[in-house]
């Protein structure tokens, strides 16, 4: 069965690792934590489309506040900064029929929904289409705050989001709002 977006089989636990980094708890090897993902988003950003580089690159979304703010090790912040950067060209200025995009979001409200969307992101689609609603994609409290009900994505149905998730300008979107959280230009 596919999935709505590519994931490997362990993403839990890689996420688990990841967000306590984020959280400042995390007991392993803080860089090779973020040297391993940037080295899969980077070894899936060369491959086939379709691959998980849309996983790898909210990998690295999760692991900007650690290399931003924390003690990354030398060479670990210009890794991450490259890596993105790859991605972030990746739409090569496409367009697309979608007025919005997930990476639009505020990036702080999207890591904290983040595990909960993971969920229903990666779970088979003929699963994740039934009875999917807009919250189940995106933070409440942004969907709350909009006030202009004709306004994206407002106006949306879960499935219409899950389509602005898969869009191929939603990966490079993500890596252009790391690269922001970073306080970095697209390279």
């Amino acid at each position: 069965m596919s999935t709505v977006i590519p994931v490997p089989g362990n993403w839990r636990t890689l996420f688990g690792r990841w967000d306590e980094l984020r959280h400042g708890y995390h007991a392993g090897d803080k860089d090779e934590t973020v040297r391993g993902c940037a080295r899969q988003l980077e070894t899936k950003a060369s491959g086939l489309e379709g691959g998980p580089v849309l996983f790898w690159t909210l990998g690295l979304l999760v692991l900007a506040p650690y290399v931003a703010f924390g003690t990354p090790g030398p060479g670990i912040e210009d890794k991450v900064i490259a890596v993105l950067s790859r991605v972030a060209r990746g739409d090569d200025g496409r367009t697309c029929a979608h007025g919005w995009h997930p990476y639009e979001v505020d990036v702080d409200d999207v890591l904290e929904h983040l595990p909960s969307c993971l969920e229903v992101l990666s779970s088979p689609v003929n699963q994740a289409l039934d009875d999917l609603l807009p919250e189940d994609l995106l933070p409440e409290l942004y969907l709350d705050q909009l006030e202009d009900e004709e306004a994206e994505p407002a106006n949306l149905s879960g499935p219409e989001i899950l389509a602005r998730w898969q869009c191929p300008r939603t990966a490079p979107g993500f890596a252009r709002a790391a690269l922001d959280y970073l306080g970095a230009a697209v390279r």
